[in-house]
C-alpha cells in the first residue's frame, strides 16, 4: 500500500504544480496592458478568409528562424542557447538551419504525417502544452514573454529536437535541445 499512497501522494502535488503554473501564466498574461503586436491596417487591404480551417495542411511550412528566437546564456544542464554560433564561425551550415530549410520544402500534412520509433506509431513532429516541459524550460518560456499554452517540436535524430511556435503556416524555432532535456522521456 505504501507504493500506491506514494504514487497517488507524486500525482496530486505534480498537480498542484501545474495548476499554479496555469495561474501564473493567466496572471501574466491578463496583467498586460499594451497588447504586444499592433495591427496596422490600411483602407486598401483586406483581411484573407480561407473556406477551411485546415487548409494550412494544404501549404507549405514557412519559417522564422530568428524572430523569436532565445539564444542568449545556457540551461542548467550545460547547454548554450545560441545554437548556430559556431556553425556561422565556421562558415557551415547548422544542423537547426538545415533540418529547417528541409522541412520548409513540405507540406504541414506531409511534415505531421511523419512517424518514428520502432513500428512508426510514434508522431515524428507534434505540438504539445506548455505545461509538459521541465520547470526551467517553462520559467524561461515566461521570461523570454512568450505566452502560447501550446508549443511544436521537431524531432532531429536521436535525442535532437528542435522547439518553437507554430503560427497559421508559419513555424517559429525558439530553442534547440541537444540532449532531450526540455522535455526529458525518464520514467519515475
Amino acid at each position: 500500500m505504501k507504493r500506491r499512497e506514494a504514487r497517488i501522494a507524486r500525482k496530486n502535488q505534480k498537480q498542484i504544480r501545474e495548476s499554479g503554473k496555469k495561474a501564473r501564466l493567466i496572471e501574466i498574461v491578463s496583467t498586460s496592458e499594451t497588447p504586444r503586436t499592433l495591427l496596422n491596417l490600411e483602407a486598401t487591404k483586406s483581411i484573407r478568409v480561407i473556406a477551411e480551417p485546415d487548409s494550412f495542411m494544404q501549404s507549405k511550412m514557412a519559417l522564422k528562424l530568428f524572430e523569436y528566437a532565445d539564444r542568449e546564456g545556457e540551461w542548467s544542464w550545460g547547454q548554450k542557447r545560441n545554437w548556430c554560433l559556431q556553425a556561422i564561425q565556421d562558415g557551415t551550415d547548422c544542423t537547426i538551419r538545415t533540418t529547417m530549410n528541409q522541412m520548409s520544402n513540405l507540406k504541414w500534412s506531409e511534415i505531421l504525417a511523419q512517424n518514428t520509433g520502432e513500428k512508426k506509431r510514434r508522431k515524428k513532429h507534434h505540438s504539445q502544452p506548455w505545461d509538459s516541459i521541465c520547470p526551467e524550460a517553462q520559467g524561461r518560456w515566461i521570461d523570454i514573454n512568450r505566452y502560447e499554452e501550446e508549443i511544436f517540436r521537431f524531432r532531429v535524430g536521436g535525442k535532437q529536437r528542435i522547439w518553437g511556435v507554430r503560427h497559421g503556416t508559419t513555424f517559429f524555432v525558439v530553442w534547440w535541445d541537444s540532449e532531450h532535456q526540455i522535455y526529458p522521456t525518464e520514467k519515475d
